[in-house]
């Protein structure tokens, strides 16, 4: 791969009671080559084979609890941390990284070498979606989502994509968050960006990735045959008004986190004291 690349350590959040991604898994792990280790917080309930295939695949299991994601985040952090050295951190749900590795594998690959050129070097790195991979989610996703989104843009000035369930941290990033984050959910997604905006927003930086397009349905083949279709399983498993309050509630929790982080009192549309830092994209498009 031609340009700089940071080291990285990846961080995987694996649940999968069902064994769902124990196949695709098979075939892909020998994506784990490109980083220097990689860590899996697996919760409680996912299936034993997965576990084993994850163990003999030569990743350091974390067992979390699959209720409380931001504190099985913290978890696997805290114990990267005291191995990290100067690599930096990918952080990302284990569904979405076997997508991403079975149909960008080298987007994936890329994504530290693309960090290396942001300047001045992040701290944190929101690893989102061109508007290409982000219309290819549910409605409901999409809704709660841009609405999440938009409130990191005002809070930051800048357009980036906070939920697509990826970021990179650098080692001074990771301090940070384990330092400040207290979250238990998945409102992390906008408490860790702010609580690098307020150390210092220019170490807030953002890239887009296809391979982050919509990956469940991959998993799911025999119900989406079963119903008819991408159209109609879409319909029957995310147009129902309980997902629609559960997308909805994360993302007031994730606003609220970052409105706790941040000071109302901070001017942070101080653009002359600090330039904003420029969004970068693996792959051109416009914004979200």
């Amino acid at each position: 791969m031609r340009g700089t690349r940071l080291p990285t350590i990846a961080v995987l959040l694996v649940h999968d009671p069902d064994g769902r991604y124990i196949g695709p898994f098979e075939e892909r792990q020998t994506g784990f080559s490109a980083y220097e280790a990689v860590f899996a917080a697996v919760t409680q309930t996912t299936h034993p084979a997965l576990v084993g295939a994850l163990d003999r695949s030569g990743a350091i299991i974390c067992i979390t609890r699959p209720a409380e994601v931001g504190v099985s985040q913290r978890s696997v952090l805290d114990l990267v941390g005291r191995h990290v050295g100067s690599a930096g951190v990918l952080s990302c749900d284990f569904d979405r990284w076997l997508h991403w590795r079975g149909t960008f594998p080298d987007e994936l690959e890329s994504v530290p070498v693309q960090i290396a050129t942001m300047r001045p070097a992040p701290w944190y790195v929101c690893v989102g979606r061109t508007a290409r991979a982000f219309a290819t989610h549910p409605l409901v996703q999409r809704r709660a989502e841009s609405a999440t989104n938009r409130a990191l843009r005002s809070a930051s000035g800048k357009r980036l994509d906070a939920t697509a369930g990826a970021c990179w941290l650098s080692p001074k990033g990771l301090d940070l968050v384990l330092a400040e984050s207290v979250e238990r959910t998945k409102a992390t997604d906008l408490e860790w960006p702010g609580i690098i905006l307020r150390a210092d927003r220019r170490r807030l930086g953002g890239i887009r990735t296809e391979g982050l397009e919509f990956e469940t349905s991959e998993f799911y083949g025999e119900e989406v045959r079963a119903v008819g279709g991408i159209a109609s399983w879409l319909t029957t498993t995310y147009d129902q008004p309980a997902m629609w309050r559960d997308r909805l509630r994360l993302a007031a929790d994730s606003v609220g986190a970052l409105t706790r982080v941040l000071d109302d009192a901070l001017a942070w549309s101080d653009e002359a004291t600090h330039p904003p830092f420029q969004e970068q994209r693996i792959h051109d498009g416009p914004a979200i």
